[in-house]
């Protein structure tokens, strides 16, 4: 295993790690958030609930109270101090007076609400009834409305299971000072509260069920993300793989070309011996992996005039501007030389003859737009062909070779196929 493939299966390793805490770090977030969400729904149906009985209390203070026939489920309040507590209609039927106290605790014991176990019990620090009496939990949610805090909650265990337990404060108003006067409140004092008790086990079944779906969320994602990961990964080292055994055999073959020293001395481009290995390798290679490869050949137009009229230094300057203007024309792959003369030759590999027909007109286009020092522009003529495997080197450069005086003979500055 090289360094390359190493690092990358560390990064692998790494980026798992990462995409595996980030899920478990959310996980547990959303967990938590289902967590708060359902219990901050339980404490506001408690506050709700208590909401709806001091409005329901109030309506029965601002009417002072209000009468119901007395029966074997609704006897007089013993606690309520009123001289006009139970009266008696002129047909005979007897009333008592219902307060909102009163009211409070009957409801309390209504079974609409009891079916439900729903609880809840009003409760002072100091009652008249003693069934208003607090328990212990009670008596600390009192003592915090003693320090001016306007609700308590807690979860509790009860016989019936674990239960939110919430309290609100009932504020003295202008209404209740007919009964609590005498016990030393104004108007505004803190006179107790009212405790409601929720069930939490639908509001736990609901959250259970959120928590389900967020572990399948969590999970799906968690493996369908490192399952997307490893198989671009796996494909990943595949591609180094092969790319690393193309490296080793372009190194080889820049070894072969420093040792032999390959280069034309005038262009500084390979020189034809170059070429000649490079057109073997191709040829090797395209008959055992079935690789297409196509020759480009070309030739400065009317290059003997130019030597003519301007002299060989001349020459040898262009010969080397036009081997440069190719050579930007080309790709890393390709490999260019210098033929002999003024022809120039390109092995394409990989290259089918419709591309290297777009390539060498695209060369064909650039050395004629360019001017060159001195005698300003010249042109080319091109010829291309395709390797036909099983042909041998010569028939494939005798082929480039008629195609590129076919250019000529059609008029020059062209590019024709052989």
């Amino acid at each position: 295993m090289n360094s390359t493939t190493r690092r990358i299966l560390l990064y692998l390793l790494l980026l798992s790690a990462i995409i595996t805490v980030a899920a478990a770090l959310s996980l547990v977030y959303n967990l938590n958030a289902i967590a708060d969400h359902y219990q901050q729904l339980a404490q506001e149906m408690g506050r709700t609930f208590f909401k709806e009985l001091v409005i329901v209390r109030r309506w029965n203070a601002n009417l002072g109270g209000i009468y119901a026939p007395v029966t074997e489920q609704l006897q007089p309040n013993p606690y309520l101090d009123d001289p006009h507590r139970d009266l008696t209609t002129t047909d005979g039927q007897r009333l008592t007076k219902v307060n909102p106290v009163f009211m409070t605790r009957l409801l309390s014991e209504m079974p609409d609400h009891t079916a439900e176990n729903i609880q809840f019990h009003i409760t002072s620090l100091n009652p008249l009834n003693p069934h208003n009496a607090p328990d212990d939990w009670e008596r600390v949610a009192l003592q915090s409305f003693e320090h001016n805090a306007v609700e308590h909650f807690a979860v509790v265990e009860e016989p019936g299971g674990r239960f939110l337990r919430y309290m609100g404060r009932l504020v003295t108003e202008q209404a209740c000072l007919i009964c609590h006067a005498k016990q030393g409140y104004q108007l505004g004092n803190v006179r107790g509260g009212i405790r409601v008790s929720l069930p939490l086990a639908p509001f736990e079944a609901a959250a259970a069920d959120s928590r389900r779906q967020s572990y399948w969320v969590h999970g799906a994602f968690w493996l369908i993300t490192l399952t997307l990961l490893w198989v671009g990964g796996i494909l990943l080292l595949r591609n180094v793989a092969q790319l690393e055994g193309l490296n080793r055999y372009m190194k080889d073959l820049n070894k072969q070309l420093e040792v032999a020293a390959l280069t034309d001395s005038l262009t500084g481009i390979p020189n034809r011996l170059y070429f000649d290995q490079q057109l073997e390798t191709h040829m090797i290679s395209s008959q055992r992996y079935g690789v297409a490869f196509s020759v480009i050949m070309l030739d400065l137009d009317h290059f003997k005039q130019i030597n003519d009229h301007y002299g060989h230094p001349v020459g040898d300057r262009v010969l080397r501007e036009f081997s440069q203007i190719v050579k930007q024309q080309l790709r890393l792959t390709d490999q260019f030389a210098r033929w002999g003369g003024e022809e120039f030759i390109i092995a394409a590999p990989h290259t089918l003859l419709d591309h290297a027909l777009t390539m060498a007109e695209r060369i064909r286009a650039a050395v004629a737009e360019c001017n060159l020092a001195t005698i300003g522009r010249v042109t080319a003529s091109i010829g291309v062909t395709e390797y036909r495997p099983g042909e041998t080197a010569m028939a494939l450069l005798e082929r480039v070779d008629d195609a590129l005086y076919r250019a000529k003979a059609n008029g020059r500055n062209r590019v024709e196929t052989g």
